[in-house]
Order: structure tokens, then C-alpha cells, then sequence
């Protein structure tokens, strides 16, 4: 049994896809159980818990020998105190998995964020997590680091639909490793498997070749019939006070801003050169394809 944590995310739905598809007895773990239920009609088990409670969490764990965790919700956009419910989430993984009979492999969804000791906002929490995943004997643990995902992209394809012009606070012609969610899932998927050997530590993920808000700005412009659409960069206030018109909270809103600076800033940036260990196949092109088409 490989057990799958937050399935109705981005990533956990990836993974759990690339699992059922290869045939493999998977357990989906979610808040809400209807949104599971997609899982179900194609032969996994299903269990509603949340991600901070660590007995729900240990009885959905039961019988595993393989798991895939992340911090979930990965955003609370109103929260006051969003490294708080980070630790909770850490905790209750970390009381859940200890000593758990037939567990031998874990997969961690981390980011490349973590690559970086000072890393703020959303992101703080990846390290703790990984830390906490290391003190865990009797199991071969991989974080996953993926760069930039290609999804934070779906707000710009709606602006440029709308404007010809997306806007952020990364450069425009700031090389970005962008992966796709779906290459994520099929990497712990095979590490689950035991298709690819898990290596000692953090793996980071990044896609074929880098690629700039610039072009992907135009990508989409032609994929949406906006020829000759541009990327504009606003300044951090502008950032901010965006965020706050979308919900935010102030505190919400200053994390997600330094969170961002950090990578416009290149303290959030990959170690590891892409290799055929690190890169993976989908290009922002094919992404964008998926979606328009």
C-alpha cells in the first residue's frame, strides 16, 4: 500500500494519478472526501483527515510501505500566523510516520526555497519539514525540491486574455527552472515504486530548460491571440497591496511579497545542475498546450 496525503492538491493529485495508473494499491488522504472520490472509481482507498492531526493521520498510515507527505494547505490566505499552522503540520507527520511497521520509503514534497537557510513567507516551512523527516529511522527519505512551478502561470493566461500584459514582481528576464506538476507526481511516484533509486538527501526538479516571465508572457500571448504580449514588472508595494485587495492578510500578504523578492533576488535558487536526474521532460510549450487546447 502506498499512501498518498492531501490528494485533492496540485501535486498529491499527480502523484496518486502516476500511481494508480501503473496499478499500484494506493490510499488517497484529503480534508473533504468527495473530492477523493475520482480516486475511488479508479480502485484506491480514501480517508478523510487533516494534514495537523497526527492519530487521524497514523490510522491512515497503517500498512503502508511507501508515503507521499506535504505541507497542506501550502497558503492560508487569511491566517495571522501561517508558520504556526506550518509547525502543527510537521509535527502531527512527524508523531504519525515514527516507527511505523512496514514503512520503508517516504517521499517529501519540498521546494527549491529550501535551498535557502533564510527562506521566508509560504515557503519557511519546507526545511523544518525536511528536518523533521530526517529523524525518522527505518526509512529511506527523499525531499523533493521542484523550482518554479509552471501552474503559478494560470493567473497570467487569464490577464493577458484580458489585457495583452502580465505583471510581477520577478524580473521579467530572470532565468526560472519551471516544472510542470504532473512531471512532480511521476518522479515520487517511480521513488514510491521503487522504479528509481531514492539518493542520499533533497533531489531537485526543474524542467527540460529554463525560461523567463518574458517568454512565457509571450507563449501565451500566442496561445490565446494576443501576438506581442508583454511582461511588466511592479515593485514590491505594488505586490502587496494587490494581494490585499485579493484577501490577504497583512501578514499573509508581507510573506508572500518577501517569499517573492527572495526569488527576483536569487536567494531562492537551485544547487544542482540539470541532469538526467534532475530535469524533466514537459516543456512550458507542451504545459501551455494541455490547458489552451
Amino acid at each position: 500500500m502506498i499512501v498518498v496525503s492531501s490528494a485533492a492538491s496540485n501535486t498529491g493529485s499527480a502523484v496518486a494519478d502516476a500511481l494508480l495508473a501503473a496499478g499500484h494499491q494506493v490510499r488517497v488522504l484529503g480534508r473533504d472526501r468527495d473530492r477523493l472520490r475520482r480516486f475511488v472509481e479508479r480502485g484506491a482507498e480514501a480517508a478523510e483527515v487533516r494534514t495537523d492531526d497526527p492519530h487521524s493521520l497514523r490510522e491512515a498510515f497503517a500498512d503502508a510501505h511507501g508515503a507521499f507527505v506535504m505541507i497542506a494547505p501550502g497558503l492560508i490566505p487569511g491566517s495571522s500566523d501561517f508558520p504556526a499552522h506550518q509547525r502543527r503540520v510537521i509535527s502531527a507527520y512527524r508523531r504519525a510516520l515514527d516507527a511505523l511497521d512496514g514503512l520503508t520509503r517516504i517521499v517529501g514534497l519540498s521546494g527549491w526555497a529550501a535551498n535557502h537557510a533564510g527562506a521566508r513567507g509560504p515557503v519557511w516551512g519546507l526545511r523544518p519539514l525536511e528536518e523533521a523527516l530526517d529523524t525518522l529511522t527505518g526509512v529511506e527519505v527523499t525531499h523533493l525540491r521542484p523550482g518554479w512551478f509552471m501552474e503559478n502561470a494560470l493567473p497570467m493566461i487569464e490577464e493577458v486574455r484580458a489585457t495583452g500584459t502580465a505583471h510581477g514582481l520577478i524580473p521579467g528576464d530572470l532565468p526560472l527552472p519551471a516544472i510542470a506538476t504532473a512531471d512532480i507526481g511521476a518522479v515520487a511516484a517511480d521513488l514510491l515504486a521503487g522504479r528509481r533509486k531514492a539518493g542520499a538527501g533533497a533531489l531537485e526538479l526543474q524542467g527540460p530548460r529554463e525560461i523567463t516571465l518574458n517568454e512565457i508572457t509571450a507563449a501565451i500571448g500566442e496561445a490565446v491571440g494576443r501576438p506581442g504580449a508583454r511582461y511588466e514588472r511592479i515593485d514590491a508595494a505594488t505586490l502587496r497591496e494587490g494581494l490585499l485587495a485579493a484577501g490577504f492578510s497583512p501578514h499573509m500578504a508581507d510573506g508572500t511579497t518577501a517569499m517573492t523578492i527572495d526569488v527576483a533576488e536569487r536567494r531562492i535558487a537551485m544547487t544542482q545542475s540539470r541532469d538526467a536526474e534532475t530535469a524533466t521532460p514537459t516543456t512550458f510549450e507542451e504545459f501551455l498546450a494541455r490547458l489552451i487546447n
